[in-house]
């Protein structure tokens, strides 16, 4: 089959742009002008005919259906678009306030964690003592702990015989911990749990109300702040300082998680809902960096929590890839679909490591998941899309392909998703290099290349550099649009700056597959161009371990 030959009664992904067409607004008038002008002159020509009388009737209404179906389609566009707008200005306003973490310092001192506390029979009985004594974990930034703090005080304020006239502060009380020596500092702004009383047991702790109260409030901090961060990962602004946050804090909230899990308390619904909201900022950040849904051990975690609703945890047994059936209906209906099609794009992935390799199977399944999908999950619908082009263009269907993309670029082209909008690019330049047209395929991995790098993405960053040094590699001459030619650029400078890349590659995204290959490749026609008398230095033909110069960036002005 040739590349641009297209398989028979195949599903065609829908396009919104026909029904766009067909029932814009200037169209349907045209059409009903039109529409009309044919009934008056055959209504006309044929006089009194009972059949055309009947017949104008019949046509006067299809008319007026035409008009309704537009108005419906017009008004149905106008809800969309502005929900899309509400929900992005909720979730701008959710980031707004967010402060960016600095760079790390070159010598970082990994993060110290704290020893078992000491328990002590003179600390029996203390309220606030038990509480964070039987929490999930031992050591809190001083924010987390006052909101702890304030959960208490908030739970003994209501208990009956507890009223006070007036009631210590979170603050008073975290320097009364302090001074009593049941909490110490553990760093700048964090305090670990230092003495811990022996009684009364845990299961008396764990079944009042003031540690339910606690460790709400404790998930409910880290939930809060995980999901801001999860958000701001899709936005070109806090992209790099949410990469960060979570690089610093991923350990931490995966050891949260874990303590949850092996307690063996059946913690508040509250409490499971944060648990739940906190697993999801997670996923987003493993699925940005490039990690299995399962490899941190957290969905396995949150599958084992005790009380979990159904529709949850089909959630987290799918990302633990635990479920082995498609997950049933039930309601809301939104979620369920989208659970089901999540299911079916995973069942399509493990396809591509199915011996036979049947990519016409795996073709089918996506489709599936791109129709069960909710219209207004841009990010997923773009995610199918774009490994739908990936499979059609191991089919050799590259006009499939290119529609795909094309659709996926439309969906991203509002400014949502814009690491979605990069790979697009991205994949997008596979395409134009398959297709023969390498001029193409380097100005999209450039645009995709500069998007990664303002979203901090370095699995994205390391792809690109790939695509962009093996391209050089195999055409030197190519690197005249990528690279500077003032001075004038020679082949051998062109093969030094892609080993650069290539190396950059590997380091930033060590499943970079081809790299290596590529790289050996440079490294040896610049050995074999050393016996040319080039007039350039030795150091100029040894091969690069880091990058010199970057590729030109190249900015998205769509």
């Amino acid at each position: 089959m040739s590349a641009h030959a297209e398989a028979i009664g195949q599903t065609a992904t829908p396009r919104s742009s026909i029904w766009q067409g067909f029932l814009g607004t200037a169209s349907v008038v045209a059409y009903t002008v039109l529409f009309e002008l044919v009934r008056t002159l055959v209504v006309n020509s044929f006089g009194e005919n009972a059949l055309v009388k009947f017949l104008n009737g019949t046509l006067r209404w299809l008319s007026v259906l035409f008009i309704a179906m537009a108005a419906g389609y017009a008004l149905y566009r106008f809800a969309a678009g502005y929900g899309v707008k509400v929900r992005t200005a909720r979730e701008m306003d959710l980031i707004a306030g967010l402060v960016e973490p600095g760079p790390a310092l070159a010598d970082r001192a990994p993060r110290r964690y704290p020893r078992p506390p000491w328990r002590v029979s003179a600390l029996d009985g203390d309220p606030i003592a038990t509480v964070l004594r039987d929490l999930p974990v031992r050591d809190f930034e001083s924010v987390a702990l006052l909101a702890v703090l304030d959960a208490i005080r908030e739970t003994e304020g209501r208990l009956p015989l507890a009223r006070q006239p007036s009631a210590p502060t979170a603050a008073m009380q975290l320097s009364d911990l302090r001074r009593r020596g049941i909490l110490a500092e553990h760093g700048a702004q964090r305090f670990r749990v230092r003495q811990v009383p022996k009684l009364p047991d845990r299961a008396t702790v764990t079944a009042g109300p003031r540690w339910a109260a606690a460790v709400t409030a404790l998930l409910h901090h880290y939930a809060d702040r995980a999901g801001r961060w999860a958000i701001a990962l899709e936005s070109r602004r806090f992209a790099g300082g949410a990469r960060r946050w979570f690089e610093t804090e991923e350990r931490y909230l995966c050891a949260l998680v874990a303590a949850c899990a092996n307690s063996g308390i059946r913690f508040p619904a509250a409490a499971l809902a944060h648990l739940v909201r906190l697993g999801d900022a997670l996923d987003v950040w493993f699925a940005r960096n490039g990690l299995a849904e399962h490899e941190r051990g957290v969905a396995a975690d949150l599958s084992s929590l005790r009380g979990l609703d159904e529709l949850n945890r089909d959630l987290v047994m799918l990302r633990a890839d635990q479920l082995t059936q498609r997950p049933r209906r039930y309601r809301p209906w939104r979620l369920s679909t989208s659970l089901a099609a999540r299911w079916e794009h995973r069942e399509a992935l493990q396809g591509f490591g199915a011996v036979p390799l049947d990519l016409d199977g795996v073709a089918d399944q996506l489709e599936t998941a791109w129709w069960l999908l909710p219209r207004d999950d841009v990010s997923g619908e773009v995610c199918t899309l774009i490994n739908l082009a990936v499979v059609h263009i191991g089919q050799g269907r590259l006009d499939a392909a290119r529609d795909r993309l094309e659709l996926a670029e439309s969906l991203t082209r509002t400014g949502r998703d814009p690491d979605g909008r990069a790979q697009t690019h991205e994949t997008m330049g596979v395409l134009w290099w398959a297709r023969g047209e390498p001029r193409r395929a380097l100005r999209c991995w450039q645009l995709a290349l500069t998007a990664f790098r303002v979203l901090d993405d370095d699995p994205g960053i390391g792809r690109c550099l790939q695509h962009l040094g093996s391209a050089i590699v195999a055409a030197p001459d190519h690197a005249t649009l990528v690279l500077p030619t003032d001075p004038p650029l020679t082949r051998t400078e062109a093969l030094r700056q892609a080993s650069g890349w290539l190396a950059e590659a590997r380091r930033r995204h060590p499943a970079a597959r081809h790299a290596e290959h590529y790289a050996a490749q440079a490294r040896s026609a610049l050995l074999a161009g050393r016996g040319v008398r080039d007039q350039l230095p030795p150091s100029r033909r040894t091969p690069l371990t880091r990058i010199d110069l970057w590729p030109a960036a190249l900015e998205d002005r769509t």
